[in-house]
């Protein structure tokens, strides 16, 4: 892989129905909610010249152990009748949402769970990267199958609905034509949980190509293979035979 190559800006993903007005300043995220404990740190590089980049707004969201999001009454377990970006929120919660701003090593931390996983969709958590009040890049992170599966069997997230939709069939990963390389979180066991970590490249100035989603485009249930390169396992793969031995 060139230098050039390394250093092309994260590509774009769709916003879904669940961002709402985004979260409020924080690290720790939990809320009490159950599942398993993920620390996740996540970088934002300069893609003209690798620099970290101080000063820039990371703001997440994702749902639950069991699908659900903050915010919405909606059934996890139904496909949505309604994919549209940034639908109105119908309720007050605010699990698992936030917001952090990079310190100089571009770094933010939070404190969340490893998500679970919902109708039409794979395992993933959503991010918005902003430049003061501009969105510079909206995109989602994904996790790595092996320990999705291995999880998904514990009490937290086990439930009578049958997850139809992975990482190899994913919509949105299949929809997406730029590499997705930087997108995949790596996950290593920590002493109280998990620890993720991603790199995020943007490029100062830019303002977020929003994908907009046609009206009535609800994707298959389960899904389509897409054949681009996925996570299946994990890079530290001993984490899976330790942590559900």
């Amino acid at each position: 892989m060139t230098n050039q190559e390394k250093l092309q800006p994260s590509p774009e993903m769709v916003e879904g129905p669940f961002y709402s007005k985004g979260g409020q300043k924080r690290a720790n995220l939990r809320e009490g909610q159950q599942g398993k404990k993920l620390d996740l740190t996540i970088t934002i590089l300069n893609s003209n010249n690798g620099a970290a980049l101080a000063d820039i707004d990371v703001d997440l969201w994702q749902c639950n152990a069991t699908g659900r999001y903050s915010g919405y009454d909606v059934d996890p377990d139904k496909p949505p009748t309604n994919i549209s970006n940034g639908q109105p929120a119908t309720n007050n919660e605010t699990f698992l949402r936030g917001r952090l701003t990079t310190n100089v090593q571009g770094q933010v931390s939070f404190q969340t769970i490893y998500p679970g996983w919902y109708a039409l969709r794979t395992a993933h958590i959503h991010l918005k990267i902003f430049e003061g009040e501009t969105c510079n890049l909206t995109t989602q992170l994904y996790l790595p199958e092996g320990i999705s599966q291995a999880l998904y069997l514990t009490d937290d997230y086990v439930r009578k609905a049958q997850q139809d939709t992975f990482n190899i069939t994913d919509p949105v990963i299949g929809n997406t034509t730029s590499d997705i390389a930087c997108l995949w979180i790596d996950v290593e066991e920590g002493r109280d949980g998990f620890l993720g970590s991603a790199t995020l490249r943007i490029t100062p100035g830019n303002i977020d190509n929003l994908i907009i989603v046609p009206p009535g485009r609800i994707p298959p249930l389960g899904g389509r293979p897409h054949g681009k390169p996925i996570n299946c396992l994990n890079t530290h793969p001993e984490t899976v035979l330790r942590t559900f031995a």
